[in-house]
């Protein structure tokens, strides 16, 4: 949540900045979607467990898709 963007996009920033593993707390798998409201990041959605991160992202979303409605 606090990045504002799902965490493949962050598993992509490490290949430029590769230090960022270094800050407690983070982790970095596809899986995480963060929800916003008016823009604002507030919360996030985190899947785990298919067969592919690229597969967890794709429910993460769909949880946030469901929140929006």
């Amino acid at each position: 949540m606090s990045w504002n963007a799902p965490t493949s996009e962050l598993v992509k920033r490490l290949a430029q900045a590769p230090n960022l593993k270094d800050i407690p707390g983070t982790l970095f798998l596809g899986g995480g979607a963060p929800v916003q409201l008016k823009g604002a990041p507030i919360a996030a959605v985190g899947v785990a467990g298919a067969p592919s991160a690229d597969q967890d992202e794709q429910f993460a979303q769909a949880g946030v898709a469901a929140l929006n409605k």
